[in-house]
């Protein structure tokens, strides 16, 4: 079991909510959470910022294991806190990796990620909060609301999460992104 699926279980006790509330408060399945929990699925990044947003968190909290005062540098090369996400589909159990720029650092409003993203069959998810997407190397794929734009390194795309959306590779490579998420303070 990872330490995120540990994470979500853990907080969701230490808040004394039974999954089928979380789920309710979420908008993600008992089902889902329940097979979060027990270590067999790992969450996507839509599942992670809805269940943080119900239990009252922060996305970091989840992410992240330490707690650093101060700046955090990485150097060229470095992965930190890197977590792989699933599509959902079983054609690529790990269809992205996201490693954290921010590693140890909590509270963090705007939380940037190095995301390797090797599949081109996503799912559409929403969440609160802001994007901005840089295209480091290869070709991405936005689909947003009903629009798609097609991104080449270089480019880059700002949106607001709160409007159905996905990032995939195009045509069937590999892409690798700098993605900035702000998450809203309540």
């Amino acid at each position: 079991m990872s330490l995120i699926n540990e994470k979500i279980k853990q907080f969701r006790e230490q808040k004394k909510l039974s999954i089928e509330e979380l789920a309710e408060r979420s908008g993600v399945s008992a089902d889902v959470l329940s097979t979060i929990e027990n270590g067999n699925e790992t969450p996507s990044s839509a599942v992670i910022i809805k269940v943080s947003r119900a239990l009252g968190l922060r996305v970091d909290t989840l992410l992240e294991v330490d707690n650093v005062s101060g700046p955090v540098l990485t150097k060229a090369g470095e992965v930190y806190n890197s977590t792989n996400f699933n599509n959902g589909k079983g054609s690529h159990p790990d269809f992205a990796n996201y490693s954290s720029l921010t590693h140890g650092k909590s509270n963090c409003r705007i939380n940037p990620f190095i995301v390797d993203i090797k599949d081109t069959d996503n799912t559409m998810s929403s969440h609160e909060g802001e994007e901005l997407i840089y295209v480091l190397e290869g070709s991405a794929e936005v689909v947003y609301g009903n629009q798609t734009y097609t991104l080449e390194k270089g480019d880059s795309l700002y949106f607001d999460s709160v409007v159905s959306h996905c990032v995939k590779a195009k045509n069937g490579g590999t892409v690798k992104l700098l993605a900035v998420l702000y998450s809203p303070i309540d």
